[in-house]
């Protein structure tokens, strides 16, 4: 394992993570829902618009983080190892000079990984991180497929939760109906309902998630 893991590794590193972006076009998010690609097209579009409103100063950073976010999903080590996405995406940038805080934020927009797990530290994952769940509920959500009972095979309630965390950790200014808007405006396309019914939805969703949190 670890002599297939040193062959991946070096294979990985010829192929830049900037140039696996274009990769992503073959790799599906979900079927309703589009590719990874589609995916990181939305990212950086709601990424650019929460920085633009928190700290237009890193915006550019924020937009490079969302741009690389996924695409070491097309490296051969995290082909035989997923439970190294974003880990292998970090050493990767960082391998290739990629700034720090890039870096890192590749990393930790994935995070938190569980209801109580460690949160962002950096605002660059902590803003593409919102951005990342806010896709996926807003996605799933709009396609019909919504948590019910214990049943939840896409962890929406661990990433709304996830969500409500980085908010109240950092203190962020943000407006949830604002948020959900504009995810729901990128995925127009997608949705298989009305979006001011869809939002509705997610805004109950959320009120529930803060409750019990």
């Amino acid at each position: 394992r670890l002599a297939d893991a040193k062959f991946f590794f070096e294979e990985d590193r010829k192929v830049p993570l900037e140039v696996r972006v274009e990769d992503l076009q073959g790799v599906v998010f979900h079927t309703l829902l589009g590719t990874s690609y589609e995916k990181v097209m939305r990212l950086r579009a709601l990424a650019g618009g929460i920085a633009s409103l928190l700290n237009p100063a890193i915006k550019e950073k924020v937009l490079r983080v969302a741009t690389l976010a996924k695409a070491d999903l097309t490296t051969q080590m995290v082909g035989e190892f997923p439970e190294l996405q974003g880990i292998m995406g970090r050493e990767y940038a960082l391998l290739a000079g990629e700034d720090r805080r890039v870096a890192q934020g590749i990393y930790e927009h994935y995070l938190p990984t569980s209801a109580t797990g460690d949160l962002p530290e950096g605002s660059e994952g902590a803003i593409v991180s919102i951005a990342d769940k806010m896709d996926s509920i807003a996605g799933f959500f709009g396609v019909n497929l919504i948590p019910t009972g214990t049943a939840d095979p896409y962890a929406l309630r661990r990433q709304a939760l996830g969500i409500i965390n980085i908010i109240l950790d950092k203190g962020y200014p943000l407006r949830l109906d604002a948020l959900i808007d504009k995810s729901l405006l990128t995925l127009s396309k997608k949705l298989k309902r009305p979006a001011p019914e869809v939002k509705a939805d997610i805004l109950a969703f959320f009120q529930s998630r803060l409750e019990n949190q």
